[in-house]
This record gives structure tokens, C-alpha cells and sequence, in this order.
């Protein structure tokens, strides 16, 4: 066991350096694309505050770690923060450089260059966050495979979703909704964002084909950390004779299986933040950054406690971590899709805009979005943080 101080460091060790390398690959794709396209930039900070560290690279952008590391951006020349806003009083002054001493150069600008460019290195930022998961999945499904696991059920539990619906043991689930869910983690996968719905289930009994009318129920249960997590169940348990076959890949394979997996989380992402707004989801699965530290930290140190020997304790650790950082990378691409002004969504818009309408949204009204998007990210700041404390404190309960 370690002592609470090893703890301690273990946690925020292990949160700092996925949340840190998260920020690093999103700004990176920023970064990497206005490169390419020959864009200016001033600066590349991982954190915010004072710089613990800084350099500056050969073609002039200055490279630092801030004090507070709890995020990052990326300043182009011209911008009126990491925001990536434009200032325009500085783009004006660098336009009147140019016209006077003709030394600016104005075509290595963000804001000066084509719509399509600007669109492109603003869309990296998520877009290098899918692809690390990619990354991170085919890296773990080369690594360890996978299983198919027969949804064949073995059991079903009293009052449930799956005994009002007349699930008997020994029938083979096949389909929902038209879904092939043979695979139970198909199934568990697409019964888990379906509490309430009817779902049209067929079921192989006896050498035929049976339909069900299946309602998930929600359930509150613990996660792998300890805290509560509510999801859809139908209230089966899988049959000891049931099928199950690893699989392997190669490492073509592995690619497809990473891309599968990031794919199927957007879907359920989205699917999610859809049962909100109909109401179907209260939305306290959603957390912010306390959310993030604690699962990362938890479950770092809980695999740093775990009774076996000492390399099996760095393989569990690297795993979790690795699998935490594949889901957060996700989930951080798909919050900065977010059509906010601010976000990387909501420069999308503006530049939606200005390729439709052939001239960029004025000044003011840019400035009035930013203004806006800030108090919304504020108040969406402090709902996470209320679904934050509800949770870790749920794991000492």
C-alpha cells in the first residue's frame, strides 16, 4: 500500500499528464496546420499564468508551460488573445506597417488569409483529438485484441425491463431496433442511452425468431472509480455457455477498429446531449474538469494499490490511463465543436458565415459572440461543477 502523500502524487501526476498531453495534441493540430499554410504564430503555451518555462523556436513563436496547466492555446500574430479573436486595432496598425514599410508580412496573418484556410486550421484542433484516439484504441486493440461475447442470457433478474418484457433464460438477444447487438457489448452499448424507449427486440428461442418489446430502465450504479453513474438496463445476466471468441488484429484492422470505437463514441456523445434537450437525460453524466482529475487520479492510484505484483501495477495504471485518455480526447473534440463563440465551433460559424455571405461578420457583432460565448461557458462552467461535486462526493458515500 502506499502512503497517502505517494497517493497523493500518483493522482495529480497522472491527471496533469493526460490532461496536459490532451491540450498539447489539440493545440498541436492548430499549430501543425497554420504551419503548413504559412501562418504567423506568437505563441504555443500548455497552461495558463506565469510561464514556469519558455523558449523561443526559429521561426519566431514562443514556446511555454504555464503556472496553471489546466489547459492551452495557441496566439496567432494578430489575435487579440489565445482565443484566437481578432484585434482589430492591431490589424489595423499591421495593415498601415505594410503600407509604410512594407516589412509586415501580411499574408503570413490568420485573419488575412482565405476562409478555407482559416477553416481548416480552426477544424484541426478536434480533429487531432480523434485522431490520438485512434491512435490510442488501435494501439490497445493491436496490443490486447478484443472479445465477441454471445448475448445469450443466463439470467433474468426479478421486476426488470427484461422479465416484464418476457426475456427467458436461454434465448440468444439479436437484434434492437434493426441493431445486430449478437455481440453482448453491442448490446450493452446500445441499451445504455435508451432508458424509457421502447425498443423492438428479436430474440432466436428454440430454433426461432421471437419479438420483444423491451424498455430499459434507469439504474444507478457504481463506476470503475466508485462514483454514480446512472445508465439504461434491461436486467439480464450473460449464460455461462455462452460463446465467447477473442480477436485479433492486424494493424490495419487495428486502425479500423480505432476509428469503429471513436465513431460509436461521437454517436453515443451525440445521442446523449440529444436526450438532454428532449429531456429524456438529466445531464449529470456531463462533468468538467474535477470530473476528469478524479477519474484519471482515482483510478491511477486505485491500480497503484491493487494487490499484484509491481510490473502488473504499471501495465494496469498505463491501461487505464491510456483508455481514459482515448474517451477525454473525444470528448474534448466534440466540446470544441460546440457552435459557441470562443470555441473552436464557434469560429466555424463565423467562418460559415463569411464563405456564404462573401464578406466576414462585422466587428461588432464578432465581439458581441465572444462577449456571449464567455457568460455561456461560464454558466455551462458552473453546472458542470455542481455535477462535479455531486459525483466525487457520491464516491464516499
Amino acid at each position: 500500500m502506499l502512503s497517502g502523500l505517494g497517493d497523493t502524487f500518483i493522482f495529480m501526476t497522472s491527471f496533469l499528464v493526460v490532461l496536459s498531453f490532451l491540450v498539447y495534441f489539440h493545440e498541436l493540430g492548430h499549430y501543425s496546420v497554420a504551419r503548413f499554410f504559412n501562418v504567423a504564430v506568437e505563441r504555443f503555451s500548455i497552461g495558463f499564468g506565469k510561464p514556469i518555462a519558455q523558449w523561443t523556436a526559429k521561426n519566431g513563436t514562443k514556446w511555454s508551460i504555464g503556472r496553471i496547466p489546466l489547459g492551452g492555446f495557441v496566439k496567432f500574430l494578430g489575435d487579440a488573445s489565445g482565443a484566437s479573436n481578432p484585434d482589430a486595432e492591431a490589424l489595423e496598425k499591421l495593415k498601415n506597417e505594410v503600407r509604410q514599410e512594407g516589412d509586415v508580412p501580411l499574408d503570413q496573418i490568420f485573419h488575412f488569409k482565405p476562409v478555407w484556410q482559416r477553416i481548416l486550421i480552426v477544424l484541426a484542433g478536434p480533429v487531432f483529438n480523434f485522431i490520438l484516439a485512434v491512435g490510442i484504441f488501435a494501439g490497445l486493440g493491436l496490443a490486447m485484441g478484443s472479445y465477441y461475447v454471445e448475448s445469450k442470457v443466463g439470467q433474468v433478474v426479478p421486476d426488470s425491463a427484461a422479465e416484464a418484457a418476457g426475456v427467458k433464460v436461454g434465448d440468444k438477444i439479436m437484434t434492437m431496433d434493426g441493431k445486430d447487438v449478437s455481440d453482448f457489448n453491442e448490446l450493452r452499448r446500445y441499451v445504455v442511452l435508451r432508458s424509457g424507449n421502447k425498443i423492438e427486440t428479436i430474440v432466436e428461442r428454440d430454433g426461432r425468431e421471437v419479438e420483444l418489446f423491451l424498455t430499459p430502465r434507469r439504474v444507478v450504479e457504481k463506476d470503475f472509480v466508485g462514483g454514480n453513474s446512472s445508465a439504461g438496463k434491461i436486467g439480464i445476466g450473460i449464460a455461462a455457455d455462452a460463446e465467447q471468441v477473442p480477436i485479433k488484429f492486424n494493424p490495419i484492422e487495428a486502425v479500423g477498429f480505432g476509428v469503429a470505437e471513436v465513431k460509436d463514441t461521437i454517436a453515443m456523445t451525440g445521442h446523449y446531449i440529444g436526450r438532454i434537450f428532449t429531456r429524456k437525460e438529466d445531464g449529470k453524466q456531463l462533468g468538467s474538469i474535477v470530473k476528469i482529475a478524479t477519474m484519471t487520479g482515482k483510478s491511477a492510484v486505485d491500480a497503484a494499490n491493487a494487490d499484484v505484483p509491481f510490473s502488473e501495477r504499471i501495465k494496469m495504471i498505463l491501461l487505464r490511463l491510456l483508455t481514459l485518455a482515448a474517451s477525454l480526447s473525444i470528448a474534448l473534440g466534440v466540446a470544441n465543436l460546440m457552435p459557441i463563440p470562443v470555441l473552436d465551433g464557434g469560429h466555424l460559424v463565423y467562418y460559415g458565415y463569411e464563405a456564404v455571405a462573401g464578406r466576414p461578420l462585422s466587428q461588432k457583432k464578432q465581439e458581441i459572440g465572444f462577449r456571449f460565448g464567455f457568460a455561456v461557458l461560464l454558466t455551462l462552467f458552473v453546472i458542470l461543477t455542481v455535477n462535479d461535486i455531486g459525483y466525487v462526493a457520491s464516491i464516499f458515500s
